[in-house]
């Protein structure tokens, strides 16, 4: 049996993963967190085989889970999920002792796949997010875009911005609602910190 405890910040998406892999008798998901709640305390009282960290969150507090959890369990695996193949959370996983990096448009199957190797002491990168991270990915924003963006990402409103850039504000919003589906994103927020991981800003 291997024991897993869940990182992830999004509450459906915890619960969804932790029911998913609870019908594979390989696994018992022993603990389902948020990427806040890990600390040396939760590390020492609860004993995984793996670790799964979505690093997809709007929290810093991510890269500090990678931290403690390779650190106070350097014996155990952590495999961590990612949409975004260009990301600072990912850079900083790279630089530690993470053992699997997986996307998270994989199948269930996949998913077991990976945990049941990293339990096993087995070390890989998904070759999409490999070669992401050697080539990085094309800006998909145009000029414009990044403009409308940029000034979202210093706080303007969007009529301040349609002020800025000399456009109506409806015309802001056409912006932003086709760079937020350009880039996947949940919301504007969500879109500027893609953008921003990525270097697209």
């Amino acid at each position: 049996m291997i024991r897993i405890m869940l990182v992830v910040d999004i509450r459906l998406l915890r619960t969804a993963l932790a029911k998913a892999l609870s019908c594979d008798d390989d696994f018992d998901v022993v603990a389902e967190n948020t990427s806040a709640d890990v600390n040396t305390e939760l590390t020492r009282k609860i004993d995984a085989d793996v670790y799964v960290v979505d690093l997809d969150t709007l929290k810093g507090s991510v890269t500090g889970a990678i931290d403690t959890l390779t650190e106070q369990r350097p014996d155990r695996g952590v495999l961590v999920l990612t949409k975004v193949c260009v990301s600072n959370a990912l850079r900083h996983a790279l630089g530690r002792r993470v053992r699997a990096y997986l996307r998270k448009e994989c199948h269930i199957e996949d998913l077991a796949d990976a945990l049941r190797r990293v339990a096993a002491g087995e070390r890989f990168i998904e070759p999409a997010i490999a070669a992401s991270m050697v080539n990085g990915l094309p800006n998909p924003l145009t000029p414009r875009e990044r403009d409308v963006l940029r000034l979202a990402a210093q706080g303007m409103s969007g009529r301040e911005i349609a002020a800025a850039l000399f456009l109506t504000a409806g015309t802001v919003r056409t912006y932003l609602s086709n760079i937020t589906q350009k880039l996947d994103a949940h919301s504007r927020l969500d879109a500027i910190r893609i953008a921003t991981e990525a270097n697209w800003l």
